[in-house]
C-alpha cells in the first residue's frame, strides 16, 4: 500500500521554487529552496570545509510507497508517536505523524519534504528541517553529533546534557545573555582530531535557543515574545544574530551532564539550595553519551560501531560532570558561577 502526500497543494512560497539559498550551519552549507531566518547566511559556496546539502522544503511532493518496517520510531511521554524512520528506494523515510514526512536521499547529500498535512506552515516545516532532520542528516553523512546544547566559553564549547525539561536551553540562554554566546541548540556537532590535534572540537549550530514561556518570561520579562517555533508547541525562538554568527570551531570543554532537583524540603535540606557538581567517570558517562545521539538506522553496524568507539573517545577525553540544579529560575545566577567556578578549576 502507498502513502498518498499529505498535502500536494500550492505549499508556501510556491513562487519561489527555483529560489536557492545558502545557509551555513552543523558544519554543512544547506542550499533551501526557501528562506531559513534561523540560519546564518553562507556567501561563498566555493568553501570546501562545508559538506553541501539540498533542502527542499517545497517538495516535490510525491508519494512513497509504505514501508514494509520501521527501523526506530520514537514518542512523546505519553506515547504518542512522534518521529519514525525507514529504509526505503534510494534512501530513507523520516516521518512525524500529522506533519509532514521528510525523504532523505541515500548518500545525504538531498532532503526533500515530500509530504505535508494540510494547515502546516512554512515555520513548522523549516524547524522540523533544521532541528529534527539535519541531525540524522548528519548521522548519515558520518559526522557525530549529541543531542545537546551548547555555549561558548574563553576555554572551548560547554555543553549540557539532559532530558526534555531539565533546562538545558533556560541554563544556556541565561549564559547567553551574561555574555557567553550560545553556540548550538540540541545537536551538538563533534569532530575527532586525534591525540595530536586539539582532542575532540565542537562545530556551532545556529544562534539562539528554543523557550517555554515560562523561561522566557523568566530570562526576558519586559521584552516582547520571540518568533514561534512551530505550530504545534508553545516555545519561542530567542534568537541571536544570524549574520555575525560566529562559525569557528572550538575544543569541548566540558560536558554537563544536566539535572533538575525536584523541589522538595528534604531535599533542600540534605542538599542545600544550591546546584551541585560532582565528577562523572568514563564508565559512567558513556552510558549517557550514548543515549544522547541522533541515530538513523540502527540496523547499520558500520554506523554504531564508528558511533560507539566515538563516543568512547569522548568519554575518555573530556571532563564530563553531573550538573543538580535547583529547580528555580532564580537559581540561575548561582548556577551560572558554579559551572564558571568548575571551568577555572581545571
Amino acid at each position: 500500500m502507498s502513502v498518498r502526500p499529505l498535502r500536494s497543494g500550492a505549499g508556501p512560497h510556491r513562487a519561489n521554487r527555483t529560489r536557492r539559498l545558502a545557509y551555513r550551519a552543523f558544519g554543512l552549507a544547506i542550499i533551501s529552496d526557501v528562506e531559513i531566518p534561523e540560519l546564518p547566511p553562507l556567501h561563498d559556496l566555493r568553501d570546501s570545509a562545508h559538506n553541501r546539502v539540498r533542502l527542499g522544503i517545497l517538495g516535490p511532493r510525491r508519494a512513497i510507497e509504505e514501508p514494509s518496517r520501521w527501523l526506530n520510531a520514537s514518542a512523546y511521554a505519553d506515547g504518542t508517536p512522534w518521529l519514525s524512520t525507514a529504509k526505503i528506494e534510494g534512501g530513507y523515510l523520516l516521518r512525524l505523524p500529522k506533519l509532514a514526512d521528510f525523504v532523505i536521499e541515500a548518500a545525504g547529500h538531498e532532503v526533500t519534504c515530500v509530504a505535508a498535512a494540510d494547515g502546516v506552515t512554512a515555520v513548522t516545516l523549516r524547524h522540523l528541517a533544521i532541528d529534527h532532520v539535519m541531525p540524522r542528516v548528519l548521522n548519515l553523512l558520518g559526522i557525530e553529533s549529541l543531542h545537546a546544547t551548547a555555549v561558548a566559553a574563553t576555554n572551548g564549547a560547554v555543553a549540557f546534557i539532559g532530558d526534555a525539561g531539565t533546562g538545558k536551553s533556560t541554563l544556556a540562554a541565561s549564559f547567553h545573555l551574561n555574555g557567553l554566546a550560545t553556540f548550538c541548540d540540541d545537536c551538538l556537532v563533534l569532530h575527532d582530531e586525534g591525540v595530536g590535534g586539539s582532542g575532540i572540537v565542537a562545530t556551532p549550530g545556529y544562534p539562539g535557543v528554543r523557550l517555554w514561556q515560562d523561561s522566557f518570561t523568566a530570562l526576558m520579562s519586559d521584552a516582547p515574545p520571540g518568533p514561534p517555533v512551530a505550530q504545534y508547541t508553545s516555545k519561542t525562538r530567542l534568537l541571536g544574530d544570524a549574520s555575525a554568527f560566529r562559525a569557528e570551531r572550538l575544543p569541548l570543554a566540558r560536558i554537563y551532564l544536566l539535572e533538575r532537583r525536584s523541589p522538595s524540603p528534604t531535599a533542600d535540606k540534605v542538599m542545600g539550595a544550591s546546584p551541585a557538581i560532582v565528577r562523572v567517570s568514563s564508565a559512567e558517562a558513556f552510558p549517557v553519551l550514548v543515549g544522547a545521539s541522533f541515530p538513523l538506522d540502527l540496523t547499520d553496524y558500520t554506523m554504531l560501531t564508528r558511533h560507539f568507539r566515538f563516543i568512547v573517545r569522548v568519554a575518555a577525553a573530556v571532563p564530563i560532570r553531573r550538573l543538580t540544579i535547583p529547580n528555580d529560575f532564580s537559581a540561575l545566577a548561582a548556577v551560572r558561577a558554579a559551572v564558571m567556578a568548575d571551568l577555572e578549576g581545571s
